[in-house]
């Protein structure tokens, strides 16, 4: 029983030290960085990096990576101001179902053309920021009605409807990826991709439902983001590609493909946001909260990489060992 438990926690163990640790560290040289206004300020960081980290993870567990989750967010965010007269709920709505289908589209392309997701998606990058300017006209956009936008202002103990909703969402696509039939090929396709299109897993469709899921949850960050603060600029959100690129690694998923969870992913946001909030609730310059994220993100692929070789190295000794001892045992007989 103890040793079941053990190998349950073992793929968060890592992560979630690092965010022990960070916390700790953080809170002891910020003092404002305390109570349940810290914990309301690690929520709010699920809305926009913690989503774009949820996609992007999703992708890189079937064994690609979407470079285009920045220019969506923008063009998600521009197409929510512009269907204001939808409603709060309703151009969110809109802006996550447009991003969706894009995306949707995006990865049954990658699929079918077996085309490498770099390359395709700096393409799509490009092509999805042009849309945004034209859209927006150039220039930044503004909701007309600021009153529709006041309840994604109000505060609630620890929560805000926007963290309220990507933790939601974190939860559904947690049991869509680990219940589901399509869920289980997204991993099947990233971990060993000819050995499970071998074994009858469709190339398409993972690639298509993983793209997907990337693509909506950049939109509905980009239309909380642009709901919220109540206007949309086309040059937004170029560099939060690196941000949950970093969120999605730090939490422990797979560069290899194939492994990872919602629960990796949530620690890495978690750790991120804590380094980000805590350095800025001290006055720290953006400089110094990069040069912290990229020595974690340096620190955690390097283990990584070094159990990677360690479990190696005991998998090939321990064969070793055994062709040894069936050996000494046929020449004994």
């Amino acid at each position: 029983m103890i040793e079941n438990f053990i190998g349950r926690i073992k793929p968060y163990a890592l992560p979630l030290v690092v965010l022990i640790i960070t916390w700790i560290v953080i809170a002891s040289i910020t003092p404002s960085f305390r109570g349940a206004g810290s914990v309301y300020a690690v929520l709010e960081g699920f809305p926009m990096v913690g989503l774009v980290a949820l996609g992007l993870g999703v992708t890189i567990i079937a064994g690609e990576l979407d470079l285009s989750v920045g220019s969506m967010a923008a063009l998600a965010a521009t197409i929510a101001v512009l269907t204001e007269s939808a409603g709060l709920v309703g151009c969110i709505v809109i802006a996550t179902l447009v991003g969706t289908v894009l995306g949707a589209v995006q990865g049954t392309l990658i699929g079918r053309l077996q085309i490498n997701s770099l390359v395709f998606t700096i393409g799509t990058l490009i092509l999805l920021r042009g849309l945004t300017y034209i859209s927006s006209g150039n220039a930044p956009i503004i909701i007309q009605n600021f009153m529709m936008t006041d309840p994604l202002l109000d505060r609630y103990w620890i929560f805000s409807i926007s963290s309220i909703t990507a933790l939601i969402v974190f939860i559904l696509i947690g049991l869509f990826l680990t219940y589901t039939r399509w869920g289980r090929e997204i991993f099947a396709i990233g971990g060993a991709r000819n050995e499970a299109i071998a074994a009858g897993v469709p190339r398409v469709q993972p690639l298509t439902v993983s793209f997907a899921i990337s693509a909506g949850c950049a939109s509905l960050a980009g239309a909380l983001a642009a709901t919220r603060g109540g206007s949309a600029a086309p040059q937004n959100y170029a560099d939060l590609l690196l941000s949950g690129a970093a969120a999605a690694l730090l939490g422990g998923i797979s560069l290899y493909g194939g492994r990872g969870s919602v629960l990796n992913v949530a620690l890495g946001v978690a750790v991120l946001t804590v380094v980000a909030t805590g350095l800025a609730a001290r006055g720290s310059a953006a400089s110094l909260v990069q040069l912290v994220t990229g020595a974690l993100l340096l620190i955690m692929i390097t283990i990584e990489f070094l159990a990677g070789r360690l479990t190696l190295k005991d998998t090939i000794f321990g064969a070793g060992l055994r062709g040894r001892s069936r050996k000494t045992t046929d020449t004994s007989d």
